[in-house]
């Protein structure tokens, strides 16, 4: 080939042709059994996150919130709503993987409340010395992204596993249920 080196470029139509999707070849425990239940987890996801924004920043602050969390993990005060909320988010997280089957849309739909948190901090002013500085969009969307990862990761891993074990232990008892429900004919 005289020395030159071709590429080849990923071309979804081969998969089509051979009858099989983009998504059949990502792993299911990824995306999910049900790619479309997994897209609709995703736009769940994305509304979550806005409605926590939008809640946050009209009510008590994205300060408040994170004073509250910090005050609840280091132990200087419980704060029952943190502990309520934070059981509840991984509940969710937790059927979402049991039925979808996957941790991409489990993991979108528990860090979507941290992101939407972070993501409340825009438009907030704050004074830096003798400099009064409003919190830009970017830097409110890094803000969500970093609590998303720092705090929504770890959730929704442990949601991802409580999620399956509940679905693999529900599967195994499907099959040793006991007699039908209808008698067999002779």
């Amino acid at each position: 080939m005289n020395g030159t080196i071709r590429y080849r470029s990923f071309d979804g139509s081969q998969l089509r042709k051979r009858g099989r999707s983009l998504v059949s070849v990502v792993p299911p425990w990824l995306v999910g059994r049900r790619p479309a239940v997994s897209l609709v987890v995703g736009v769940l996801a994305v509304v979550l996150a806005l409605a926590v924004a939008a809640g946050v920043g009209a009510t008590i602050s994205s300060g408040r919130v994170a004073d509250v969390v910090v005050e609840t993990w280091t132990g200087a005060e419980l704060h029952a709503e943190v502990v309520a909320a934070t059981c509840l988010v991984v509940g969710i997280g937790a059927v979402s993987a049991a039925i979808t089957g996957g941790f991409i849309p489990t993991f979108a739909l528990v860090a979507s409340v941290p992101f939407g948190v972070g993501l409340a901090r825009y438009g907030i002013e704050y004074t830096v010395g003798h400099m009064t500085v409003v919190v830009s969009l970017s830097e409110a969307f890094a803000d969500g992204a970093g609590a998303a990862i720092g705090i929504g990761l770890p959730l929704a891993v442990g949601s991802y596993l409580v999620g399956i074990s509940v679905r693999r232990v529900a599967d195994s008892d499907r099959g040793n249920s006991g007699p039908g429900i209808r008698p067999e004919r002779t």
